[in-house]
């Protein structure tokens, strides 16, 4: 029995099948412009010092910084680039201190400079 398989099929044939697979993927947000990052959202230390002045202290909880702990402002400063910045001493636990800086950028929200030691310093 001698069977014969056609060659390959016309591309008039084959364009309903790849647009019949293309078009729904296209209204699935294939080809648009990807969603706009999140709103940024401070942590309670953060929030906390944003709206505090010099001398203030309170206690919260706060995910980077653990529980309970203590967060005083120091004080108030003018970095170098030129921005209003706010530094201050956040004691969690009982021997672990750190000092913060948090400063207002250009668009006026107040963001945490990098944590230089990350958990903490031992207090004497």
């Amino acid at each position: 029995m001698n069977r014969r398989f056609p060659g390959p099929p016309p591309a008039w044939a084959v364009l309903p099948l790849a647009l019949g697979l293309f078009l729904p993927l296209a209204g699935c947000g294939l080809f648009s412009d990807p969603p706009p990052p999140p709103a940024y959202q401070p942590g309670p230390v953060e929030a906390y010092l944003a709206s505090a002045d010099s001398g203030d202290s309170t206690t919260l909880d706060d995910p980077d910084f653990g529980k309970n702990v203590r967060v005083t402002l120091d004080d108030s400063f003018t970095s170098a680039k030129g921005e209003s910045c706010k530094r201050a001493t956040v004691l969690a636990g009982q021997r672990e201190a750190e000092v913060v800086v948090i400063c207002r950028n250009a668009e006026g929200q107040w963001r945490m400079a990098p944590r230089v030691w990350g958990q903490g310093i031992d207090t004497p």
